[in-house]
């Protein structure tokens, strides 16, 4: 891309700003996952997690940093040597070593101060103290810092203490409706069981199927069972019989019932000589199907019948 002359000044001034106006930079640290470790930096060095290294945005590489944790005023020297963070309201990400001495390992992120600062700062915990004229800090000022670190310490105890106590609660809390949830399965599947005994037991006095009737095994007296059905009127069916004697329809039943026939209407109609009982095979969902199936009984069967119409039979 072609930088126009009022671009390059832009960006030479943008630069300037970068490297000698940094002052102060608040906002969120984060640091380097594990993942991340021998993989290759912006910078072109590879991430090292137990060296005190970060990511800034716009800082040259080898810029060297002081991060301060605002919470428990912890802070650490490291170099800039990667780009980031690349989430809103993160300022740095520093490496996994740098995070352990900030406390950030636990916590994961947390409001930090940056500033430039040189090499030559320590990183040790027992650093000497002293002021930004390279002067020992007086007791009594370092008294107060000592003072205000032990309150801090206190609060951090707290806060952890909380954090402890609350995730105890969620903990017993869970143990609660796990014991709930058991508790209500064993009740279902008891019950489940105890249904499914007193299905069984039912079953042990089911009466046996009754045989089903034909010509073979049917009389004029004795015990039937009967089901009387109302199916809708809908479709077509093949009448194979009309008959004015109930005896004589209930025997013409059994006869289709022994050849094996399952789908047997009776559609009883007023007649002139009395009540007429027509033997109708069916349904069937169209005249087409009807008219294959009639063809079928007069060759499989030597049954002659005709199609009817089920939604306007005769009354």
């Amino acid at each position: 891309m072609i930088l126009n002359h009022k671009s390059l000044i832009s960006t030479f001034v943008f630069s300037l700003l970068i490297n000698f106006g940094f002052a102060q930079e608040s906002g969120l640290a984060s640091y380097y996952g594990d993942a991340f470790h021998g993989g290759q930096t912006a910078s072109g060095e590879l991430y090292d997690r137990s060296k005190m290294t970060c990511a800034h945005r716009t800082l040259p590489f080898g810029t060297y940093l002081k991060v301060t944790r605002k919470d428990n005023g912890r802070s650490v020297t490291v170099k800039v040597n990667d780009r980031g963070p690349h989430i809103k309201g993160r300022i740095v990400d520093v490496s996994k070593e740098a995070a352990k001495r900030l406390g950030l390992i636990k916590d994961g992120v947390a409001e930090v101060t940056i500033a430039k600062t040189s090499k030559s700062s320590s990183n040790s915990a027992d650093a000497k103290i002293t002021s930004t004229k390279g002067a020992a800090v007086p007791a009594e000022k370092e008294v107060v810092r000592k003072v205000t670190e032990a309150e801090k310490a206190v609060d951090a105890a707290k806060a952890a203490d909380k954090r402890e106590k609350e995730l105890a609660a969620k903990a017993a809390a869970e143990k609660r409706d796990r014991g709930k949830a058991a508790a209500d399965a064993k009740r279902k599947a008891a019950e489940k069981a105890k249904l499914a005994a007193a299905e069984k037991k039912e079953e042990t006095i089911e009466l046996k199927e009754p045989k089903l009737v034909s010509l073979k095994n049917y009389s004029e007296y004795g015990l039937y069972k009967i089901q009387v059905m109302k199916p809708e009127k809908k479709g077509f069916g093949v009448q194979v019989a009309s008959i004015n004697n109930h005896e004589n329809m209930l025997k013409q039943i059994a006869h289709f019932q022994g050849k094996h026939f399952k789908n047997i209407l009776t559609s009883i109609e007023k007649g002139a000589a009395g009540t007429v009982y027509k033997i109708i095979l069916g349904p069937f969902p169209d005249q087409k199907t009807a008219q294959s199936y009639k063809r079928s009984l007069a060759k499989r069967h030597k049954v002659n019948g005709f199609v009817v119409n089920l939604e306007s039979p005769k009354k």
